[in-house]
């Protein structure tokens, strides 16, 4: 769950900030009519990648080395809830871009990312059925997850404040596959040892079904939490600051 964030942080951070008109010397500018446009903007993301890892407090871009996510919350029509607190991710700032598609005239960002090995570090909070197993917990959580790749689109309009052009995010759509991974409960069941232990090795027995079961109810808390992250990164900065023309 936390790859997804991961990989629309890291890029719409670096997409969004690295064709601003008044910049820092460390950011490189990709002009809107570059022929080369896709490779432009992820040789700028490279180039932007250590500041990244420590953030960009100008640009009000926390560091994503590691990356904490204060509070996600995800709920399910069939009555299972997932919170996660405090979540601090280890390893995101070691992102791979594989394929980058920006159409410029419709304002869609297309693009697929690669995270080779997280961290995770927090509280969880859990209630619900997950593999038809009955699951309640709450307590610190630690995990691993390897070669996680996500598609991410990310769409917008222009809009118009006081007589200049803005561009305004609207929706955005995140699909996920992880490789692998493991993950530990603490205190599942009120502190059970038993029933802990059972329900942490079966989630570890069968994680990528575990994944998989969590996806859309993640999938979709995550992409409406960085909509609203992306469109405040973009929100100050005219269209013509954002995507200059030469």
């Amino acid at each position: 769950m936390v790859s997804r964030y991961i990989v629309t942080f890291c890029l719409l951070s670096a997409v969004a900030s690295n064709s601003l008109n008044k910049i820092p010397d460390f950011l490189h500018v990709c002009q809107r009519n570059d022929p080369d446009l896709n490779q432009c903007i992820v040789r700028s993301v490279e180039e932007l990648r250590p500041y990244l890892r420590k953030g960009i407090p100008e640009m009000q871009v926390p560091s994503i080395e590691p990356l904490v996510i204060p509070q996600l919350i995800a709920a399910q029509g069939n009555g299972l809830k997932v919170i996660t607190e405090n979540l601090k991710v280890f390893g995101c700032g070691n992102f791979t871009i594989v394929n980058l598609n920006v159409n410029l005239p419709r304002n869609v960002f297309n693009f697929n990312i690669i995270l080779p090995h997280l961290v995770l570090d927090g509280r969880y909070i859990i209630d619900g059925k997950i593999l038809l197993i009955p699951i309640k917990g709450k307590g610190n959580m630690k995990g691993h997850i390897y070669n996680a790749k996500a598609n991410v689109s990310l769409s917008g309009e222009i809009v118009k404040r006081e007589g200049e052009d803005y561009l305004h995010y609207t929706k955005m759509t995140i699909k996920i596959k992880v490789g692998s991974g493991k993950l530990h409960l603490d205190n599942l069941f009120g502190g059970s040892p038993a029933l802990g232990q059972v329900i942490n090795t079966a989630i570890n027995a069968n994680f990528n079904s575990f994944i998989n079961e969590l996806r859309p109810i993640i999938e979709q808390a995550l992409a409406k939490f960085m909509l609203e992250s992306a469109d405040k990164i973009v929100s100050s900065f005219t269209y013509k600051e954002l995507f200059p023309l030469k």
